[in-house]
Parts: structure tokens; sequence; C-alpha cells
């Protein structure tokens, strides 16, 4: 009996390890300073770029360019999935959270699922100029936008506040479920 239940209690201690909580993908580290040319990112492994799914990504930072073009492609800008969006840079500064549809069927240009964020100038002949992300967030869990508009900031934000996200709804819940089980079974098999 004490076999089984140290099985059964190895096996919870595993699951709860292995809870898929949503989480935001923070690259703001692994992106370089005072960039000069366009600007290619790898969406990170779990975030979910499949054809109909709105992709979020959150910007702040600094640039020499009015405005940056982003959209999500291929290594090499081969296969843009999404409509261009434009990031307005007020005073050298810019602060925006972008819904982006992705669309892998052809509509746009691409017909396969994106693997990079591409950063560029307002057109295909300007690169970036000076250009510094402060922070830079994917949101994997987020909902499908009702509407394929770009949204940008035309002001940075000026708050003293900290900026806070939202927790997510389940993710803790589901971590803490089978451990406060595994506690349990601990405690039963003491007693006996």
């Amino acid at each position: 009996m004490k076999k089984a239940l140290s099985i059964v209690v190895a096996m919870l201690m595993v699951c709860c390890l292995g809870v898929s909580v949503f989480a935001n993908f923070d690259l703001t580290s692994e992106i370089a300073a005072g960039i000069n040319s366009n600007l290619e990112v790898s969406i990170p492994e779990g975030v979910d770029v499949s054809n109909g799914v709105t992709f979020t990504l959150g910007v702040k930072g600094t640039s020499e360019n009015d405005t940056i073009r982003v959209y999500l492609t291929q290594p090499g800008d081969t296969s843009r999935v999404t409509e261009a969006y434009y990031i307005e840079v007020v005073v050298g500064a810019f602060e925006t959270t972008l819904d982006m549809p992705i669309d892998s069927t052809g509509a746009i240009q691409g017909t396969s699922d994106p693997t990079v964020i591409m950063f560029k100038g307002v057109d295909y002949a300007t690169p970036l100029a000076n250009t510094t992300f402060e922070s830079f967030v994917i949101v994997s869990d987020a909902a499908p936008a009702e509407t394929s508009e770009p949204e940008t900031t035309s002001e940075p934000e000026t708050t003293s506040e900290p900026e806070t996200s939202a927790p997510a709804e389940t993710g803790i819940a589901l971590a803490l479920v089978p451990m406060a089980i595994a506690a349990a079974a601990v405690v039963v098999s003491k007693r006996r």
C-alpha cells in the first residue's frame, strides 16, 4: 500500500511541474540597444501563431525614427502573415500594445505560420535608427481581436505608477491543486 501511495504521490509531483501556465514572454534582455538596421526577433516556442490567432505584442522604447513598422513573417522577410502595423514615435519615444490577427491563408502574402517579428523603418528603404527597446513582451494568452485596425499611441504614457498586468485566470490554481493533493496523501500515509 505504501509503495502504491508513494508512486501516486510521485506522479502528482511530476504533474504539478508539468502544468502549462499562461504567461507573458519578456524578450527585453534578448534585444540589443541602439539598433541601426532592420530587426528580426524570433518568436519563442509555446506562443500560438497559428492561422486565425491574434498575436499581442507590447513594446516600449526610444528611436530616432518617426514611425516603426512591425509585422510577423518568416526569417529573411519571406512570408508576411499580418498586416503591417505602424508605431508612432513621439519626441523620440514610443509605447504601445498591438493586437495582430494572423492570416496564413495567403490573403496577405504568406501561407505558413510566422517565426519572427520584423521591425523596420516607415518604408522598405528605411531601417531602424538608434532604436532601443526598454520593454518587449509577447502576451501568449491573447483573445482574438474584434477589429483588424492597428492600435498605436499618439503620445508615450508618463505615469509614475508601476505597470501591472492582470494575473492569469487559472495558472496558479492549476499549479497548486496537485501539490495540495500530494501533501494530503503524505499526511494520510503518515497517519497509517
